[in-house]
């Protein structure tokens, strides 16, 4: 799905252990992103769930044409390994993927490693974490690098791809060392969205020519506007226990956590489409936009206007979320 550039991601499911059927659940979705028109799928990293690459295995096993965008951590797994995997996959499947650098924003996640960089320090280490990996993705000469973070002497991983299959790196992050980040490294910088004039004023600006911007929401779309927002309602109430952690989180080491805290305090609703209902009963991370299907394409559309070039979208897992979706989408295209 192209426009102006602009492709759409979904989220892939990413299930624990202890669930049942976890392969069926992962395939139904990817299948209903790739029949719904979906580009990709982004998957997540964390302790508790699968891992990503064995997630994004299986989502080329069972598509056509879906682009996996996978979290890539550097703690949890080394440049090289990456780049072996990256490769393997890549040549076992003929196709690309894509790459959502992150850096850890679970306190308890980087203390059970005993991670103590500070916020900025695990920036810096993914810098040259990519910088690594591109490397080893684009030749197979013996590689040398010493850096902060990473030092070889004459690697050899034979994991050089062609320029067509090399990965697009994503970088999120609103943070000026998230910015920087992937005015660095990026080919995409990716942050979840304030509303459209908070966006064009702190956001829309890319931190260097050819460095596209990606935003991270939810739709929840209807034939009406009443509809939407009964189902928005109904699907994310919040409670008191909900309003105390959206309270702590103006506290957070995150910067979009911290911006979107902010705004869900200050009101939840701006430009009567933009909603923070969902963080704020703490069952996602992301604002929706709600409304009609009119109403919801014509925001999103502003979004694009300023410069937006990938849409991630969260909360897509039944048939009628990813049919409701598609009705938003296909109404963009119609826009050209």
């Amino acid at each position: 799905m192209t426009r102006r550039g602009f492709k759409v991601y979904g989220t892939a499911y990413s299930p624990n252990s202890e669930e049942a059927d976890p392969k069926g659940r992962i395939v139904r979705i990817a299948q209903r992103a790739e029949t719904y028109g979906m580009d990709g799928l982004l998957i997540f990293y964390n302790h508790q769930n699968f891992d990503p690459w064995v997630i994004a295995a299986t989502v080329l096993q069972h598509t056509s044409d879906l682009t996996p965008l996978v979290a890539l951590q550097p703690y949890a797994l080394p440049p090289f390994t990456a780049a072996k995997i990256i490769h393997n996959l890549t040549v076992l499947h003929g196709r690309r993927l894509d790459l959502n650098l992150i850096t850890g924003a679970a306190k308890d996640e980087l203390d059970q490693i005993q991670d103590q960089l500070s916020h900025d320090e695990r920036y810096q280490r993914a810098i040259e974490y990519a910088t690594v990996v591109r490397s080893l993705l684009s030749t197979n000469k013996p590689f040398f690098h010493e850096g902060a973070f990473y030092q070889y002497r004459g690697l050899k991983t034979e994991t050089e791809l062609p320029p067509e299959h090399r990965p697009r790196l994503f970088v999120a992050g609103s943070s000026k060392a998230g910015r920087k980040a992937a005015a660095d490294v990026a080919d995409v910088s990716v942050t979840h969205p304030e509303p459209l004039a908070s966006f064009a004023s702190d956001f829309a600006t890319p931190e260097r020519a050819g460095l596209r911007t990606g935003i991270r929401v939810g739709l929840l779309a209807r034939a009406t506007d009443e509809e939407a927002w009964l189902a928005a309602r109904e699907h994310y109430p919040s409670d008191r226990l909900s309003h105390l952690k959206t309270v702590m989180r103006q506290k957070s080491e995150s910067d979009w956590s911290r911006r979107l805290a902010r705004l869900t305090l200050a009101g939840e609703t701006y430009d009567d489409v933009y909603w923070t209902g969902a963080y704020h009963a703490d069952k996602g991370s992301a604002p929706l936009l709600v409304g009609s299907y009119e109403r919801v394409a014509e925001y999103l559309d502003r979004y694009l206007d300023l410069g937006v070039s990938n849409v991630l979208l969260g909360g897509l897992s039944a048939e009628d979320e990813f049919r409701h979706s598609a009705v938003v989408l296909s109404q963009l295209r119609t826009r050209e």
